[in-house]
């Protein structure tokens, strides 16, 4: 039990842990060593008989202070020394620190970008399946319905009925490579929105893999006068909302119609605001475009300005969004898009 003590004292004491420590050990022990003999000086002085020994005693005490003095320059000598190499340690130590601080923050911000352009990927992920599907708003069903199979055959079968003669074998043959959807539980009665007529409506999307089968497809319903609108998926409706507000900075609604597309442009997937005056032919012209925002809620929020655009140099005018070749190949905007109203 004593040793375990003596050590734990040894391991704990702050005079074991340098040079400098050691250093400062020295110097009291030498300064007890000097007090005593100090001490034993005087005593001479005090016992002296005669004026030889008064002064022997002198010279010893005197001898004994210049050997102190010298003891304690040294002492202090190399205990300047010893603050020097230990400043030099802990400047290195804290380089080190500062070091490891640095390349922790690096990491961090590699973990982040990963994180980011994995929830960008995501979100395109998403995007693009989208571009392959066609969302057919404000069709007739002529009746209350609350059976997916029943909405999906009377879908078909009222689009069919607004197909001209010409365009229906066409139009069979597209249906087929269609999965046909109802986003609703049933039918709903309301006015529909280019007339003041009251229709059992539902939003109907066709999802057709094949993109230029899509396009295809888009195409034959405008001809029809039947006018598809995107199906923006659900995790993009917030992000959304969010670019319109800013978009809104810019472009005025009263004046202008606004249409947003998601661009296949640089080999990766964008969003695009194009927008058209309300008076005149004018075509849609590019507005703004976007990178694609994360899919994650929480990761977005740690960006700064994501909803904010790059703004294009003209707000209205003629432009394309992509090229024919381009639309084919990644399910962009249609040319034919340029021509409606949103």
């Amino acid at each position: 039990m004593g040793n375990e003590s003596k050590k734990r004292k040894t391991r704990d004491s702050p005079c074991k842990e340098g040079p400098s420590s050691s250093l400062v050990v020295k110097i009291g022990e030498r300064a007890t060593s000097y007090s005593k003999e100090l001490e034993a000086h005087l005593l001479e002085v005090e016992q002296a008989k005669s004026v030889k020994d008064l002064k022997d005693s002198v010279v010893k005490s005197l001898k004994a202070s210049i050997g102190y003095h010298k003891d304690m320059a040294s002492h202090v000598s190399d205990l300047c020394a010893a603050v020097v190499v230990l400043e030099a340690r802990a400047e290195a130590v804290n380089e080190k620190a500062d070091t490891a601080k640095e390349r922790v923050a690096e990491l961090e911000k590699a973990r982040e970008t990963i994180e980011v352009k994995a929830s960008r990927r995501d979100m395109a992920a998403k995007i693009e399946h989208a571009t392959t599907q066609v969302k057919v708003m404000d069709l007739d069903f002529d009746r209350e319905i609350d059976n997916q199979k029943d909405m999906v055959n009377c879908a078909k079968t009222r689009l069919t009925a607004k197909v001209k003669a010409e365009d229906q074998p066409k139009f069979t043959e597209l249906v087929k490579k269609a999965g046909v959807q109802v986003l609703a539980r049933k039918t709903t009665k309301r006015k529909a929105k280019f007339s003041n007529e009251e229709i059992w409506t539902a939003p109907v999307v066709m999802t057709i893999p094949e993109r230029s089968a899509r396009w295809e497809m888009e195409d034959l319903l405008r001809r029809n006068k039947i006018y598809p609108t995107f199906h923006w998926p659900k995790d993009f409706l917030d992000p959304l909302k969010k670019m319109k507000e800013e978009l809104k900075k810019k472009v005025d609604e009263d004046t202008h119609f606004v249409r947003i597309r998601p661009a296949f442009s640089d080999s990766k997937w964008k969003i695009r605001a194009d927008t058209r005056p309300k008076e005149g032919n004018a075509k849609f012209a590019h507005a703004a475009s976007w990178e694609m925002p994360p899919a994650d809620e929480a990761v977005r929020n740690k960006l700064k300005n994501w909803f904010v655009p790059s703004w294009a140099d003209v707000v209205s005018g003629r432009a394309r969004l992509v090229s024919q070749a381009a639309r084919s190949a990644a399910g962009s905007v249609s040319e034919s898009d340029e021509e409606m109203d949103p």
